[in-house]
């Protein structure tokens, strides 16, 4: 319920508006202006959202989604595929010791729990509650396949993109970096591929205007619009055909080692 007092605001700036020509243009040109830039900020988040084949309609909603198109310009693949999930690329991820390789079966995003230890550049998050749950952000994992012969496919997925280009490879720690730019723009993305000795391939993407050394003015809008969970997108949609095909070749093999049927 609104007060006397508040009726009588309302009533009298209502009057001045109808009544005061000055104020009556000052209002028009305020909705008009408003109107313009609602209409911008569609295009300029429809169109930058079409260019990264990203989408408000899909998994968790378009709520949790417009909210974290405008307000995180870094995005990282992970176990529970948590859009809180950030990325730093600042320090280069530790060394890690080689693991026994699993025998070969169906990639799958894997169902155990996220260890205790960050990892690598990825900013830890907990278990992502049901509506903060993005699919691109699952991270994908390929049990059976060396790291060699991962880091080797990560590689021409890379090479074979529009747009990216690697900056920095390391067979070491089994790391790439590459620069994504964007078509029209040419604005610049960072994304750091990293291969698990389990067979984990993750995904670290952040906006070039996020780094420490940015000075655009456009460093001061918080979002990336979606650019770098497509980016995550893209690249494991490249990586899966060339993954299926391994495993196809692998159980090709296996299948011609088995002794004949009688």
């Amino acid at each position: 319920m609104f007060t006397p007092a508040e009726i009588v605001i309302a009533v009298v700036v209502l009057a001045a508006m109808i009544f005061v020509p000055i104020l009556r243009r000052l209002l028009g040109l305020i909705f008009r202006l408003a109107i313009f830039f609602v209409a911008v900020a569609i295009v300029a988040a429809g169109v930058t959202m079409i260019m990264n084949n990203e989408t408000i309609f899909e998994r968790p909603g378009i709520g949790q989604r417009v909210v974290r198109f405008i307000a995180k310009n870094s995005a990282a693949a992970s176990q529970t595929g948590s859009g809180s999930v950030t990325c730093a690329l600042e320090s280069p991820p530790p060394q890690q010791p080689t693991a026994a390789e699993a025998k070969p079966h169906k990639h799958a995003a894997k169902n155990e729990p996220e260890s205790q230890t960050t990892r690598n550049d990825v900013t830890k998050a907990e278990p992502a509650p049901l509506d903060d749950v993005f699919p691109e952000l699952i991270r994908r994992s390929f049990p059976g396949i060396s790291r060699q012969k991962l880091f080797q496919l990560s590689t021409d997925t890379i090479n074979s993109l529009g747009g990216w280009k690697i900056v920095k490879s390391n067979s070491g720690n089994y790391t790439i970096d590459a620069l994504y730019t964007s078509r029209f723009f040419k604005f610049e993305d960072d994304v750091r591929i990293t291969i698990d000795p389990s067979g984990d391939i993750e995904v670290c993407a952040r906006s070039g205007l996020a780094r420490p050394d940015a000075t655009s003015l456009l460093r001061f809008f918080p979002g990336d619009l979606g650019s770098n969970v497509g980016h995550i997108k893209e690249f494991y949609e490249a990586l899966e055909p060339k993954m299926d095909e391994v495993y196809k070749e692998e159980q090709d093999k296996q299948n011609a080692k088995k002794p004949p049927q009688h």
